[in-house]
Order: structure tokens, then sequence, then C-alpha cells
């Protein structure tokens, strides 16, 4: 073993009887290099059990690379959203022995940015921008100075080629198709006084609708909220409620702590639910299994528009330019409360 301790590459070619260069080949994933099965096992285990991590610096100035990617986004990082998606963008930087810096600061000027600085200091590879608030003007900067980037947000509109985002339409479809298949027709749609046609969430809703041949029979289509709390939604229903006597027979809501709060109402107002109020909230919840009954809920593709995210990234580091964006489907998760 090496001085003071120190677990080296020679040890772990030792302990795996193969060569230190093949101890490099696979602890660095070099392109290129058949190694069989049977020996990229024995190498990581080796390394498994010797507890031995590669020298990120050396490495980064042998290869010369930063071993590091930029994540940028001005949003709340203790969110499930944005937890997800770093969790899709850890296990892919994992297989490279990579790491991730965040940044979180407001720029002015594209150059002042510290993602840009890093980028010049060959303190990262590239960013990746997640759920960002950043303007098209600072994306063409990116490019014109061949700053290899991505972009991961639910819906954008650009032509960025870079850039992975989710389609929404199909999983409201299979949520009402699935209560049209159980026989309700009445569908509502719970969610922010300003929602329109425009939004993709209300928008995918009545296009469904439309789709199902249900949008004719509806008596109202949106239950409109036109506050942030709780009480604001419970009085939206109490008003509907004494306005339509009943609430329609099945709600789409359009968070799913909308869904949550309307769980609640049901349960105060001894409706029951699904036999009497079905629902449905768009959004991931680590929740959604443990309320009562459990929330059926449509969930964003989190995870593997991080990983997508993290290889795009990767391949236009190595030269592969991608030709179009990525589009990932959202999921229909059907649980007791529909």
């Amino acid at each position: 073993m090496g001085s003071a301790g120190k677990v080296s590459s020679k040890d772990v070619a030792r302990e795996a009887g193969v060569s230190q260069a093949t101890v490099s080949y696979v602890l660095n994933d070099v392109p290129g290099v058949k190694i069989s099965p049977d020996t990229r096992e024995a190498v990581l285990a080796a390394a498994k059990k010797l507890n031995y991590h590669p020298n990120q610096c050396a490495r980064g100035m042998r290869l010369k690379k930063a071993m590091s990617v930029a994540i940028v986004s001005d949003r709340d990082i203790s969110s499930l959203r944005f937890m997800r998606v770093l969790e899709g963008i850890e296990a892919v930087l994992a297989q490279r022995n990579y790491s991730l810096t965040l940044c979180f600061d407001k720029w002015h000027e594209s150059h002042e940015a510290q993602h840009v600085r890093y980028y010049r200091a060959n303190r990262v590879d590239g960013a990746v921008f997640v759920f960002a608030n950043t303007s098209d003007e600072h994306y063409a900067y990116l490019t014109e100075h061949r700053i290899p980037f991505v972009v991961i947000q639910s819906h954008l509109a650009t032509d960025l080629p870079n850039i992975v985002k989710s389609n929404l339409d199909t999983a409201i479809l299979a949520a009402l198709t699935d209560l049209r298949q159980k026989g309700v027709t009445s569908i509502g749609f719970l969610g922010r006084a300003s929602c329109t046609e425009a939004d993709r969430r209300f928008g995918g809703y009545v296009r469904a609708l439309r789709r199902l041949g249900l949008y004719e029979s509806q008596e109202s289509l949106l239950i409109p909220v036109s506050g942030d709390t709780d009480r604001d939604l419970v009085t939206t229903l109490d008003e509907y409620c004494g306005k339509h006597a009943r609430l329609p027979r099945a709600i789409l809501c359009e968070t799913a702590r909308m869904g949550f709060c309307l769980l609640r109402y049901a349960a105060r107002m001894g409706i029951r639910v699904p036999s009497e109020l079905a629902v449905v909230a768009i959004g991931s919840s680590s929740y959604a299994e443990l309320s009562f009954p459990a929330l059926s809920t449509i969930e964003g593709p989190l995870y593997d528009m991080g990983a997508t995210g993290i290889r795009m990234l990767f391949d236009i580091i190595e030269g592969r330019s991608p030709q179009t964006p990525v589009v990932l489907d959202w999921s229909y998760m059907p649980r007791e409360s529909s």
C-alpha cells in the first residue's frame, strides 16, 4: 500500500490481478478500449474493497478536464422537483467520476455569470440549466462562445436542440380516459384563477376533454382559486358548492398541494372519495401514497430529465452535438383517490 496508508491504483491492480493501465481504463471509463465484463467487475470490486477513490485533480490535469459540471438554477433546491432532477444528474456523473458545482448567482451581463467565469477558469467543463429563468440572449452568448450547455425545462418555446423538456398532454389524456372508462363524465379543473388554455396544465385538460367528447357537456371547466393559501382554496370550494349545489364528479387539480387540500376538504364535508368524488393531481409528491386515500397523480419524468440532460452535455463536450430537443412523457399514476 502507498505511503501514509494511502491506497493507489497500483494496490487496486494488485488486488484485482490486472495491470495498472487496466485499472485506469476501467475507472476512467476510457472509450475505445475493450475490457471484458469479468475484468471490469474485478477492478470495481477491488476499488470498493480498498475504498479507493481516484485523485480528481490529477485525473483532470491528465485529461485536460475540470471533472466538474455547473448546475445552474434560480429555484428552491430543497424542492422535490429539483432534487429528483439532481438525482438523475448525479447518477450519471458518478459513472464518470465527475462532481457537480451549484451556481445560483444573478447576473446582468453574460460574461459576469458564475458558470461562465468557472468555465473560463477551467473549474467546470460545461453547464446544465435546471428550471432556470434564463434569457434567450444568454443562451445565444453561450453558443457564440462555444461554452457547452444543456437546458432542462418542462416547457420552453425555443429552437435550441440542446434542451430536455417534457410532454404533459398524453398523461392528462390517460387520466381523463381512465375516469371516462369508469363512467365519470363531469370533470372539473381546480387551479389558479389566472389559468388560461395557454397554460399547459389547464390547456392539456381542455384538449383532453375535447378528445374524449366531454368538453361541451361540462357545467363549468375551471374552479378558480384566487389566493395562494389553503384557506383560499376552501373558500373557493365552499362558494362553488353554494352556487352549483355540489362539486363535479371528478376534479383534476393543478398541483399536488391542491389535491391534498381537496382530499381534506372532502373528508371534512363527508364526501366519499372516490365513489362520490374522484381526485387526480398534476405534480409529484413523496406523500401521494401516504395520504388517505392515496392520491392519484400525474408525475413528471424528473429523474430521467436529469440523467438525459447530463448525458446530452457529455455528448456536446465530446463533440457530438444534438440535432433536435429530447421530449420525455409525464406518467399517470392511478391510486385510491380515482
